[in-house]
């Protein structure tokens, strides 16, 4: 179990997390998790950011979440998901 804060609580089974879900469904598409992202910015992220190829931690994110994850964008409030997005398409980053 974890806390996303007040009025929020997240609740899963022992083992379970962000990660171990994207594994399934990563296996089940044949994708690798080396072509995917993943953005967070709290404790229940950590196990997604450590496993995707590429975790961003949002400007927002919690100080221990963003010293994980590969880069560091801009908050939700500043649109740092789709400037990543947006820096990567411009790249040709896609699966």
């Amino acid at each position: 179990m974890s806390t996303s804060g007040a009025p929020f609580l997240e609740v899963a089974a022992g083992g379970v997390n962000k990660a171990t879900g994207l594994e399934k469904l990563c296996g089940r598409l044949g994708i690798d998790r080396s072509e995917v992202i993943a953005f967070g910015d709290n404790n229940n992220d950590v196990e997604m950011l450590g496993w995707v190829g590429h975790g961003v931690a949002m400007g927002n994110a919690l100080p221990e979440v963003a010293g994980l994850a590969d880069e560091v964008t801009l908050s939700n409030d500043e649109d740092g998901v789709a400037l990543v997005v947006e820096r990567l398409a411009a790249a040709g980053w896609a699966r």
